[in-house]
């Protein structure tokens, strides 16, 4: 079971949830864009939030700051997380620019905000569950959207038990205690719907 638990994990990893959230938002919703503009905007999301975070964590491994890409001590995640902040913020700037994307936007704020308050936590020595804050992130994106575009309820529903299934395999693989579940899914799930009453 330990290698089903890990395969989750690993396809349920934050680092590819942007992505899936991205991919579906911008080929299901009926929005006012071009097919051009589609891979363009999916392509500066998948280079913000996969490819400089997957490359900033292989150069930090092979200068020695972490010891291995998993990131698994509180010490390891303060500058990886603090580099997120930085891509999810001119993400976000960038996206901002684009009035069809609002909720693009506020998932890059709520995930910038979300490691902002991780990496705060992470000086108090309490560790959020990343994996939950993605997870939990892209189902309140959802139902910020959803409420707007009268998104599939089957849609949310999945999301909400991939959710729970991640959580549970992230506590059956003792990555995290139930304190830094409830955390990771707190943050995640109450910051796109907050932030989407700013902006």
């Amino acid at each position: 079971m330990d290698k089903i638990y890990k395969a989750l994990s690993v396809i349920l990893h934050p680092i590819f949830l942007p992505m899936f959230g991205t991919w579906v938002y911008l080929n299901v919703l009926p929005l006012p864009i071009s097919k051009m503009q589609i891979y363009l905007i999916f392509f500066i999301v998948t280079g913000a939030t996969f490819l400089v975070p997957l490359l900033t964590i292989f150069l930090l491994r092979f200068m020695g700051y972490i010891k291995s890409v998993q990131v698994t001590t509180a010490h390891e995640r303060k500058l990886p997380v603090a580099l997120m902040i930085v891509n999810y913020v001119f993400l976000a700037q960038m996206l901002g620019r684009i009035w069809q994307l609002r909720e693009l936007t506020i998932l890059a704020y709520a995930t910038a905000l979300g490691l902002i308050v991780t990496i705060f936590l992470l000086y108090k020595k309490i560790k959020v569950s990343l994996h939950m804050l993605g997870m939990a992130g892209l189902l309140g994106f959802t139902i910020v959207y959803g409420s707007v575009y009268d998104y599939p309820v089957l849609v949310i529903a999945l999301l909400f038990i991939l959710t729970g299934l991640l959580a549970t395999v992230r506590l059956k693989l003792k990555a995290h205690n139930f304190k830094e579940i409830i955390l990771g899914t707190a943050l995640g799930l109450l910051l796109p719907i907050l932030i989407s009453f700013v902006l």
